[in-house]
């Protein structure tokens, strides 16, 4: 509710003071006319000038949804017909914005579809990729309608919840949906700036410093020490990542911008442009942020060509695959960074993509996002709760860790199999698992050691072990990574690492970081996000009656 008992009128995105009187018009068109004034006090100046650059943003035929608290028969879709604020400050005293808006009714939600029309273009490359076509709705969304031919789902949780995500919408096809206005918003593209301040238009200030992009899975904003922070939501919060983009190769990567402005500022899709003077001439990179993506999409320009390139700030491993990089290991968030680009590139030692030679740079920068891990305890860093013994003790220890400071140190006895072992989760008959960690041998083991799962009826009796085992380096961490499918009356497994065999007694393993989750999911693979950038589809909504 607003202040002193007003009720909220949701304008978009715009919050507004309820105001008593709502004019209504008959004819060809309904009309609603409303009016208002935000004010400070009891609002932040901040806030009443946002509200003013809103009202004022509103393009005339823009779509967008309306709710009332007082007056919710007249929540609704409408399309902007005039708009207009007065903005009014008397120095260190008060500040007002006095609004008009003029909108043309088009429907309740029970009778209005939202139409998506997607423009159906694939980006050119140089990989012969035909990418994948998909499509996120709004959070609470029904009814989503792609005519004869149904486009499959998955669904990405992020900050505002479970989004839906359609993949291979069909060829020349506009989706409709239908959606309560009063979940429209959420899973939205939404800009901030200094102060958390949500901008409302294009057309309004921005800072070049403090400003945040974000759809609830990906957040991106500045950082003191690098191009961009771009971070992932994954296991209920953002996990964060460092990256640096460049137009004179690698030795001078941008760390400040001169200006940032929005190209395109919707519910549905965001573009920023960051703008650096280079002395002379200067560089330009645009942001794009689709709601329900995982990738954050870039392109970086200079006028004259020069070594462009976008790379990870720390070097992190990474596996080339051609038309991307994806990180060879898990981070300490569990998940493994992915980059790309649509045009041929040279791969960044750090991790990255360059160009040389050239005037503009397209990239993409995401993540594999880890799924939640089932198993209790993964780092040791408190106790070893969560864990059991077989054939040997299993202590804490900070002589070793990959992450953090401590591990869990596994010393073999006489007998066969030593391991250290979960406590058991609920698991599916025919899902996909993937069983994860990191493990250091300070001395030779012969007979091998692994990260494996162990499964178990619903009587909880043993079934089967999936086993991923190999002769560990000596001396160095080595990062064991498996997916498995659940056997055929499993409803329980275990984690386990383990030594193989018989090694006798004294043999010390340490792992770290040891998780069972469910596979990444089929749209989530650092494959399935490169094919999204491709066909990423610019959108526009509209409002039709069913």
């Amino acid at each position: 509710m607003a202040l002193f008992n007003w009720g909220d009128l949701q304008l978009g995105r715009i919050p507004l003071r309820e105001t008593f009187t709502a004019s209504e018009s008959g004819g060809s068109d309904r009309g609603l006319d409303l009016e208002g004034q935000e004010s400070y006090p009891p609002l932040t100046r901040a806030q009443v000038i946002a509200r003013h650059d809103g009202i004022n943003s509103l393009i005339p035929g823009q779509v967008i949804p309306v709710t009332f608290t007082d007056k919710p028969e007249r929540n609704g879709y409408y399309t902007v017909s005039s708009a207009s604020s007065t903005y009014t400050e008397y120095l260190n005293e008060t500040v007002t914005a006095s609004w008009k808006v003029s909108l043309d009714r088009v429907g309740s939600d029970a009778e209005t579809d939202l139409q998506s029309r997607l423009t159906g273009a694939v980006r050119l490359n140089d990989f012969a990729l035909t990418g994948e076509r998909w499509h996120a709705p709004p959070i609470g969304h029904y009814a989503y309608y792609t005519g004869a031919t149904n486009a499959t789902t998955m669904s990405r949780t992020g900050a505002d919840g479970a989004i839906t995500v359609y993949r291979g919408v069909p060829a020349n096809v506009s989706p409709r949906w239908g959606c309560a206005p009063t979940s429209y918003l959420t899973g939205r593209v939404k800009v901030t700036t200094t102060g958390s301040q949500e901008v409302y238009g294009v057309d309004v200030p921005l800072a070049a410093t403090g400003w945040s992009m974000s759809n609830g899975l990906v957040n991106v904003t500045t950082s003191a020490s690098a191009t961009l922070d771009v971070q992932t939501y994954s296991g209920g919060a953002y996990a964060s990542k460092l990256w640096n983009a460049s137009v004179a190769g690698s030795a001078s990567s941008i760390t400040s911008w001169d200006g940032a402005t929005l190209l395109r500022n919707d519910p549905e899709m965001c573009i920023l442009r960051l703008t650096k003077g280079l002395s002379p001439g200067r560089a330009t990179l645009d942001l794009t942020l689709r709601r329900g993506s995982r990738i954050i999409e870039g392109y970086l320009q200079v006028g004259t060509a020069n070594t462009l390139c976008a790379y990870r700030s720390t070097a992190e491993a990474a596996t080339n695959n051609t038309s991307y990089l994806v990180a060879t290991n898990d981070d300490a968030d569990g998940n493994k960074y992915a980059i790309g680009s649509a045009r041929t590139f040279t791969a960044h030692a750090n991790g990255g993509v360059i160009k040389a030679a050239t005037t503009g740079l397209d990239f993409w920068i995401g993540a594999v996002a880890s799924q939640a891990t089932l198993n209790s305890n993964p780092t040791f860093e408190v106790d070893t709760a969560g864990w059991t013994a077989t054939s040997a003790t299993l202590t804490r220890s900070n002589a070793q860790a990959k992450y953090g400071t401590w591990s869990g140190l596994l010393t073999s006895t006489a007998a066969a199999a030593p391991r250290g072992e979960t406590s058991q989760v609920a698991v599916t008959t025919g899902a996909m698992y993937r069983a994860s960690g990191w493990l250091f041998a300070p001395a030779a083991i012969p007979t091998g050691a692994g990260v494996n799962i162990n499964w178990f009826d619903a009587a909880h009796a043993y079934l089967s072990t999936s086993s991923n085992s190999t002769v560990p380096a000596t001396g160095a961490w080595l990062f064991y990574d498996q997916t498995f499918t659940a056997p055929a009356n499993a409803a329980y497994a275990t984690l386990v690492y383990s030594m193989g065999g018989t090694p006798g007694a004294g043999v010390l393993l340490y792992g770290d970081d040891l998780r069972l989750r469910a596979a990444t999911p089929s749209g989530d693979a650092a494959t399935d996000l490169r094919d999204h950038y491709v066909a990423a589809m610019p959108e526009a909504v509209y409002g039709v009656r069913r």
